[in-house]
């Protein structure tokens, strides 16, 4: 019996041996009626993501009669596309539960008595590591499982490992949520060990999570090594290093010691978590999709060289400074004006991030014949002015600092940390999922109305938090209850989120009904038109569209974009991409009719 060879075309398989043509119509390697792709077998293998070797075994097969249809063949493909689904339900349900809930009635509570000091350390320990790890190092995975891939064009490494990454970090989170308060009230030695262990989890977990995203790298096609990566490797090497550091820090204060953390290691801990990690990786991704969501002007990548460096320069230097400038008397003045520059540095990176998105400047908007989709834009545009707030806050607690050689009170200072992690962070994480989510499913949100109410109550819980509790803590007392306000606000705001991401990622992709094309136009949806005519596929990966040989990209991405918006994410001239896609067309509308 013949053979099959990689350089065999679909052409001359189907020819010779028609019942293959169900394998290539089920991995999707057809034309469409009778047109019949005439190139090679390995070609087309590579371009849908598959191995080439596993096609013309079960090719070869189905041809030796082996099987007895092209159904008996066990045609498999990788099923890791909606891991990250785990992920951000697990995060909805920690946000509305042991973070923003349990958040909210301890702020009510020192509401009610008058005092941010009414309220044990612990406990706001406790709530903030949930948030941290639970809603926004869960969501970050998540969404780095479901979109660093697609940026790639790889499939992700392993499956296996991201739920193992998953279930350390919830396992991590449980034990250190319950065995650090419980530990810490009944002053019982053993149930230290448990917190030391949920620690380590967390930070196994991290490590698992960052050899899986390498691996898929390095396992792409990728040759140029982009900006945005460099954000966020470096938002993922924060975060294990903050993780490790607060293991060592657990075991030889709490365990070795029986003493608690002092504040001096706490502190740079928690900037690392927030500016580290969490603002690194929201640059990262702010830097890659931005100019394709809103269009924008792609952002000049020599300067995001420099908020890069400029970024890290300044976590380092204010994590090192911050340390022995409190924790020794030598060269004191020396780290207090390290720390100072410290502070200086990071709120000019973050002014020359913002300045480089072009986002507020129409005149470098992108015209294009086609509406790019802004839905979302106002969750971007209130989460920067609330970045541009807070840095602008930390830099002048960083000056005061320096020269009076006094501490900021908790108060502000606390104000400064609760405007960037919920209004820049929470606040970008709930504009992204509104249009990650949907997309990753090829469906619409599944209520505009829930993501405006979100905007609307987070936006005014935020305010309230953050201009009452300064206010009522050194000024008017009466705006107390304001503050205990701010709270259930912000939770009723993750409450609506929940439910709208929630039922997003319930629904199930609809083949929506669609008119014959019979011109291509900026207006023209591609997954339509390669549905229509699937030759229409290589000239897209031609043009540069390489994202589309993945077949799970092509059915959720490419139901979202039209041809003009396509433009934006790898910018082409659109009338020679549009030329050869009606040619093709053409072609293929006369064989058909023929």
């Amino acid at each position: 019996m013949e053979r099959i060879r990689p350089e065999n075309t679909v052409k001359d398989i189907v020819e010779k041996f028609p019942v293959t043509r169900r394998i290539f119509e089920t991995y999707g390697i057809m034309c469409g009626g009778n047109i019949l792709p005439d190139k090679p077998l390995s070609f087309f293998a590579k371009m849908h993501n598959i191995s080439p070797a596993k096609l013309i075994d079960d090719l070869q097969k189905l041809i030796d009669g082996q099987v007895d249809s092209a159904s008996d063949v066990a045609i498999t493909r990788p099923q890791t596309e909606h891991v990250y689904e785990l992920f951000v339900k697990t995060a909805i349900i920690i946000v509305l539960s042991t973070g923003c809930l349990y958040g909210a009635s301890l702020l009510a509570f020192m509401a009610f008595k008058n005092s941010l000091t009414s309220v044990s350390w612990i406990l706001t320990e406790t709530h903030g590591d949930t948030q941290v790890y639970g809603w926004v190092g869960l969501f970050i995975m998540g969404i780095s499982y479901f979109a660093l891939p697609k940026f790639w064009n790889a499939l992700l490494y392993s499956t296996p490992l991201a739920y193992k990454s998953f279930f350390l970090m919830v396992a991590g989170i449980f034990l250190s949520f319950v065995f650090k308060t419980t530990s810490y009230y009944s002053g019982l030695f053993f149930l230290k060990i448990p917190a030391l262990i949920g620690c380590a989890l967390q930070a196994a977990s991290i490590a698992v999570f960052i050899y899986v995203i390498c691996r898929t790298y390095f396992s792409s096609e990728k040759q140029k090594f982009e900006i945005y990566e460099g954000f966020l490797l470096s938002s993922y090497l924060w975060f294990i290093i903050q993780a490790i550091a607060f293991v060592a820090l657990y075991f030889h204060f709490n365990v070795v010691g029986n003493t608690d953390i002092p504040d001096v290691f706490k502190n740079p801990i928690r900037h690392i978590q927030i500016v580290g990690f969490a603002c690194m990786v929201i640059i990262g991704i702010f830097t890659k999709t931005l100019p394709i969501f809103l269009g924008i002007q792609e952002p000049n990548q020599k300067i995001s060289g420099y908020v890069l460096y400029i970024l890290n320069i300044s976590i380092a230097l204010r994590t090192i400074s911050e340390f022995y400038k409190e924790y020794t008397s030598n060269l004191h003045g020396f780290f207090a004006a390290v720390f100072c520059i410290a502070g200086v540095l990071e709120t000019f990176g973050v002014f020359l991030f913002i300045y480089n998105l072009n986002l507020f400047n129409r005149r470098k908007t992108v015209k294009n014949p086609v509406n790019l989709p802004t839905g979302f834009r106002k969750y971007i545009r209130a989460a920067l002015v609330w970045l541009f707030v807070s840095e602008g806050a930390l830099l002048t607690f960083t000056v005061y600092e320096t020269l009076s050689g006094e501490r900021v009170s908790h108060a502000l200072f606390g104000a400064y940390r609760h405007a960037i992690f919920v209004g820049f962070i929470s606040m970008m994480i709930l504009g992204c999922a509104s249009k990650m989510i949907p997309l990753s499913k090829g469906v619409k949100l599944c209520s505009p109305k829930l993501l405006n109410a979100t905007f609307v109550f987070i936006n005014i819980g935020c305010v309230f938090r953050v201009a009452a509790q300064p206010i009522a803590t050194h000024l008017y007392p009466q705006l107390y209850p304001v503050m205990g306000m701010s709270g259930f606000l912000e939770y009723a705001a993750m409450f609506f989120f929940g439910i709208n991401a929630w039922k997003t990622m319930q629904l199930d992709t609809e083949e929506e009904p669609s008119e014959q094309i019979k011109i291509a136009t900026a207006n023209t949806n591609v997954y339509q038109l390669i549905k229509q005519y699937p030759q229409t596929l290589e000239i897209l990966v031609g043009f540069g569209f390489k994202q589309l040989k993945n077949p799970i990209l092509r059915n959720t991405l490419a139901r979202t974009i039209s041809l003009g918006q396509a433009v934006q994410i790898n910018p082409v001239n659109l009338e020679d991409l549009l030329k050869e896609l009606n040619a093709a067309i053409k072609v293929c509308v006369g064989v058909k009719v023929a």
